[in-house]
């Protein structure tokens, strides 16, 4: 480790040279300078660490740009010429930082020649972490340790989200000893908001300095509490301020927030608690991220805001950006004279925007903020380009927090959101340095209501305000689980509200639908307006929810942008897609290059690592290309969408789901099968099961687990059982009557689910007797799970009882076998299924009900499948018996480089049934299974005799086909 003195010394000798030989030309000196400033921290320059000078990257116009510095995955430095104002190179360096994929650096830096500005924009967007003149680098190096050689974590004296946390903490606690207490909860609620507005008041400006520090600190009492803070409310609320007294000089701050002043007698360790909260500085305090960090600890003391998550900011702006930014950002710089701008300037100050799931506001607040920035270069254009303009006069109006609407099923998130907007106009004066007056703060009681956004308590729809655009994060909901946690009431009115939704759609659909039907059209007129841009679950491009929303709106509208799959930072741990659109398909109106962004997993192992992670980070980054269009399905490819259900595939039925249980009761461990189930009841009422885990992680020689099934046996015959009955009436029966006993006493109902399942609780909640009937003539079938990151299919004996977590197919040949596990049918999976997280979903109603199978196969073609399906899982077979971990750790050996005879049994495969399709390779594979699918479906329309599912109907011999190896066999 280079010592600090060493340290000090090369950086000293290096600010003394740029003194001596810079004068801050961009062009010229730029690089030279970054040499030498590589040196100063220890390296022989700034090739040897592996840094590239002018490296193309891609802009947002479709052109490409050359960053000064790139340093994967460190940073990327941005030269200035001397006195640059670096704030108005921010967006150029956000976008240089969002592009340099894959091992994008992690920090980002502006410099001058006379500053370095950092940024890390993975937890601050839009504020630099720290900033270092560079007359003082030799002191203040800290927040650039990431350049000297070694794992060195960087200091930085700016970095916000702490502080944010630790203030949120501080103020949640105070509100949730308040509720312990008894304290009235909307009393409670006003006083929160109240003293977190008082907070950031007196660290930028709207109070004097300490004010409140002052008067917390002489809160001896909690009568103190009760009459100093509330009169600094009262005061806060006096129009014209108060005349006289200790309060004489509170400015009025507003009739909306401060309405009614919120007096409450505080308790020591409360008292004690705010007192902590203003010791920070909350000019630091990053309104964007409060709210949600603030609101998710009110009421759980174990849980502290540290804890929580919010949505980062960088995740805001790939809606923000696309929806609100890029059309404006074009018509302000395309602009070529004064009126325009003028004209311009009128329009944003009369530019409204609607989150209709705004939680706390972070949203609504990094569009305020955005706009105000492109407000302000309006204005500075004005300026720069026509004389007859003061820079410092602002003649025309202004945008303000009262151009921005929310709505939110929870009343608190929406009173801080209102908080949030307001501290977001002055935050902006501050920010850009505006001749605006601060206060009185914006009353925007008008502006947010607090209900829920899609019905109202009679079943009718909600209504929303009429804004230009529309942007948020919906709830994240799985449609199978909205019964569950939103009661069948709420989602039978829901659905007579929206019939034209799927009902087995997911809950974001019903924001996008409607969204887009609040819109009005964009014109070219007004192009900034009638645009939208929401995140939504994976399964917004899959299935029931793409049908409900982006098929819709894909028919009168265009989708620009979009991400196709990304973790989201918020509080749901999921993976979501975004989409961003324009109400219109004018070619006038949307850009002709749409752009298109999707998920690379990167793994920094180089030699050069982030600063401070201390080892090799796997994340994900994400990469964008270019599209001449982005179909419903997120994807610029071929649409699958529009692929037909194929009655030959349903009818007989091949492919099902698997058992579910409805309780753990039923489900028994080989030593429970030994010692308490009689010999006699083994596979007559207890059966071998499978679930997906096992399938990808056992060997499955012997049952790891044993289901009991009463079949459809009534009370008297499955009690002949005795053993095993007394097992279910133990372990099930009490579960159903309490749910049952909770049932009544919720809806008053003697009829109802669980009532239900009490009249046969022995039995299996779903037992498949489809399924099972199917599987009954075979000898073996095939199995995958039914949520899975890779498909892999697997024979099981039909001894065995599948549980819900597998897909079935009713097929014990080899053929068969073939094109399941096949690419064809991964591809075709793959684009057609549901997601979860990174997880793929096997939905037999999209992907088996649709997939077509080869339609002229020679005899000779079908062999060649069978048999390189049986070569496959000889060679699965063979490797699984001398390692562990099944069949999942076998095929992470597919990901390594190398050869690998796993590797050249799938090509044999792929290679056979590719020609049983007599498909091409050097042919797009999806769009020739679509054509596939057409041409199927229009054989079926006209009568025509097509190839369902299984071995083809002209095939001789099929019995042939079929061989012995199976899992449990």
């Amino acid at each position: 480790m280079t010592s600090t003195t060493s340290k000090t010394t090369k950086l000293t000798e290096f600010t003394s040279w740029a003194a001596k030989h810079i004068k801050g030309d961009e062009k010229g000196e730029a690089q030279i300078f970054l040499d030498r400033l590589f040196q100063a921290f220890g390296w022989p320059g700034l090739k040897e660490a592996g840094a590239d000078c002018e490296l193309r990257v891609k802009n947002d116009t479709g052109g490409t740009s050359f960053a000064d510095l790139v340093w994967k995955p460190v940073v990327v430095i941005e030269m200035k010429k001397r006195g640059a104002d670096l704030t108005k190179h921010y967006s150029q360096a956000f976008t240089y930082w969002t592009r340099l994929v894959p091992n994008r650096p992690r920090y980002a830096v502006l410099c001058n020649f006379d500053e370095f500005w950092v940024y890390d924009f993975e937890t601050q967007l839009d504020t630099p972490v720290d900033t270092v003149k560079l007359s003082e680098l030799d002191i203040k190096f800290g927040c650039l340790n990431f350049m000297f050689p070694g794992d060195v974590t960087p200091i930085f004296g700016n970095h916000q989200e702490t502080v944010t946390r630790q203030a949120a903490d501080k103020l949640a606690a105070c509100f949730n000893s308040m509720i312990a207490r008894g304290v009235e909860q909307p009393l409670a609620q006003r006083f929160t908001q109240q003293m977190l507005m008082a907070l950031f008041a007196e660290d930028i400006d709207l109070l004097e300095k300490y004010a409140v520090t002052r008067l917390l600190e002489e809160c001896k009492t909690p009568q103190d509490a009760y009459d100093l803070l509330g009169g600094l409310f009262e005061a806060m609320n006096t129009k014209g301020g108060v005349k006289g007294g200790r309060f004489k000089g509170v400015a009025y701050f507003n009739g909306g927030l401060f309405a009614e002043p919120a007096r409450i007698e505080l308790v020591e360790n409360e008292r004690t608690l705010l007192k902590e909260a203003a010791q920070f500085d909350w000019s630091n305090v990053r309104p964007e991220i409060f709210g949600t960090i603030f609101e998710h600890s009110l009421g759980k003391e174990a849980r502290h805001a540290t804890g929580a998550h919010f949505t980062n900011p960088v995740d805001i702006m790939k809606v923000v950006g696309p929806t609100i930014v890029a059309p404006w950002s074009e018509l302000i710089e395309s602009a070529t004279t004064l009126g325009r701008l003028k004209e311009l300037l009128a329009r944003i100050e009369s530019f409204t925007v609607l989150d209709p799931a705004c939680g706390s506001g972070n949203f609504l607040y990094v569009a305020f903020r955005e706009l105000k920035r492109l407000e302000a270069r309006i204005y500075e254009r004005m300026s720069a380009e026509y004389k007859s303009v003061d820079p410092k006069q602002r003649p025309f109006g202004f945008l303000s927090a009262r151009n921005f609407y929310g709505m939110d099923i929870n009343p608190f998130a929406v009173d801080i959101a209102k908080v949030t907007m307001m501290l977001a106009h002055k935050l902006s004066i501050d920010e850009l340095h505006i001749n605006e007056e601060a206060l009185p703060l914006d009353n925007l009681d008008a502006n947010f209501r607090a209900g829920d956004a899609l019905i109202n308590a009679d079943g009718s729809r909600a209504p929303w305000f009429k804004t230009d655009v529309i942007v948020g994060n919906p709830p994240f909901l799985d449609a199978r689980k909205m019964t569950m946690e939103l009661g069948r009431d709420y989602v039978q009115l829901v659905a007579a509200a929206y019939p034209e939704i799927p009902r087995r759609a997911d809950l974001c659909t019903y924001w996008f639908r409607r969204a887009h039907d609040q819109l009005s059209p964009c014109t070219l007129h007004d192009r900034v307006a009638g645009r939208a841009g929401l995140v939504g679950t994976q399964n917004i491009r899959n299935n029931a929810s793409r049908e409900g929303g982006l098929d819709y709106i894909a028919g009168s509208g265009t989708l620009i942008d979009a991400v196709v799959n990304q973790p989201w930072s918020g509080e749901a741990n999921v993976n979501v897609s975004i989409a961003n659109w324009v109400k219109s398909q004018d070619p006038n109106l949307v850009p002709s290059k749409k752009q298109l962004w999707f998920k690379i997993e990167s793994t920094s192992e180089s030699k050069r690592k982030p600063r401070g992670s201390g080892s090799a980070l796997k994340h994900y980054e994400l990469d964008v290309r270019e599209a001449s269009h982005i179909n419903s399905s997120l994807s610029d490819g071929i649409d699958v969408s529009v692929a037909a259900v194929l009655s030959s595939n349903r009818s007989p039925k091949k492919c099902f789901e698997g058992l579910q249980t409805g309780h753990d009761g039923f489900r028994l461990t080989p030593a429970e099968v030994q010692s308490l189930v009689p010999a006699s009841d083994l596979n007559v009422v207890v059966f071998p099961y499978l679930a997906g885990t096992a399938l990808l992680t056992s060997d499955h020689q012997a049952p790891s687990e044993y289901v009991i099934d009463f079949q459809d046996m009534d009370l008297l015959s499955a009690s002949k059982h005795s053993s095993v009955f007394a097992l279910v009436k133990e372990r099930v029966l009490p579960t159903w009557q309490q749910n049952a006993i909770a049932e009544r006493e919720d809806t008053g109902k003697d009829a109802g689910e669980h009532q239900n399942r009490l009249q046969t609780w022995w039995r299996l909640k779903r037992r498949r007797g489809e399924l099972l009937t199917a599987i009954s003539a075979l000898p073996r079938f095939v199995v995958c799970s039914r949520v899975t990151k890779r498909p892999l299919f697997a024979f099981v004996s039909s001894s065995f009882r599948p549980d819900s977590s597998l897909t079935c197919f009713a097929f014990d040949d080899d053929y068969s076998f073939g094109i399941l596990q096949s690419a064809v049918h991964t591809d075709w999976f793959v684009a057609k299924c549901s997601k979860l997280t990174e997880r793929l979903r096997y939905t037999p109603d999209s992907v088996f009900d649709t997939f077509p199978w080869p339609q002229a196969p020679t005899p000779k073609s079908v062999r060649e499948v069978a048999k390189a399906a049986v070569e496959l899982r000889r060679i699965r077979a063979d490797a699984m018996q001398s390692r562990p971990g099944g069949l999942r750790s076998l095929y992470k050996t597919m990901d390594l480089p190398g050869k690998n005879p796993l590797k050249d049994a799938h090509a044999a495969l792929n290679a056979a049934v590719l020609a049983a399709y007599g498909f091409s390779a050097k042919k797009d594979l999806l769009h020739q299974l679509l054509d596939l699918n057409q041409h199927v479906a229009a054989a079926i329309s006209a009568a025509k005799p097509v190839n369902g599912p299984g071995i083809p109907a002209s095939y001789k011999n099929a019995t042939d086909l079929v061989t012995a190896d199976c899992l449990g066999g």
